[in-house]
């Protein structure tokens, strides 16, 4: 079976499960698949994929976030203005967060030519030390592999 084929039987499946009223009666939709050429679509894949099949996974958000502001100028004036405010996230913190048969296992997405940072390094090695799990993954076969390598010990 495929990476793609196995998404969408975790979610007929899911469905089923979810909705077994509406799904007997055939108002399931074969589900959309995300761009998975595109960290976003690979993240949401993975995502989708880990919560379908009964265990928990979410997004961790590191960037900061740019907020409309009001400053007041020395004379008078009010500007309208934009503010970046950094994460709080620690560098490094992977994409997303897992728990799978009680282990942690983080996921860091890695599409095209992007490369892990020293950062994302030094955190897989403070995961392992704690216990868990910290995969770099490229594409859904990989994960894949990588999941199964979890599940199977």
């Amino acid at each position: 079976m495929t990476a793609i084929e196995k998404y969408k039987e975790a979610h007929r499946q899911n469905f089923a499960n979810k909705y077994p009223l509406a799904y007997a009666s055939g108002k399931y939709i074969d589900v959309k698949l995300p761009a998975i050429k595109k960290a976003n679509g690979l993240t949401q894949f993975i995502v989708n994929y880990i919560n379908w099949i009964g265990y928990r996974a979410t997004r961790v958000s590191s960037a900061g976030r740019l907020i409309d502001s009001t400053e007041k100028l020395d004379y008078g004036v009010k500007l309208k203005v934009k503010k970046f405010i950094p994460s709080t996230t620690r560098r490094g913190t992977a994409d997303i967060s897992s728990t799978i048969r009680g282990r942690s296992v983080m996921w860091e997405v890695k599409v095209g030519k992007d490369r892990p940072s020293e950062h994302q390094l030094a955190e897989q090695q403070r995961e392992q030390l704690a216990g868990g799990l910290y995969f770099f993954v490229h594409n859904p076969d990989e994960f894949f592999d990588q999941l199964d390598s979890v599940l199977n010990n």
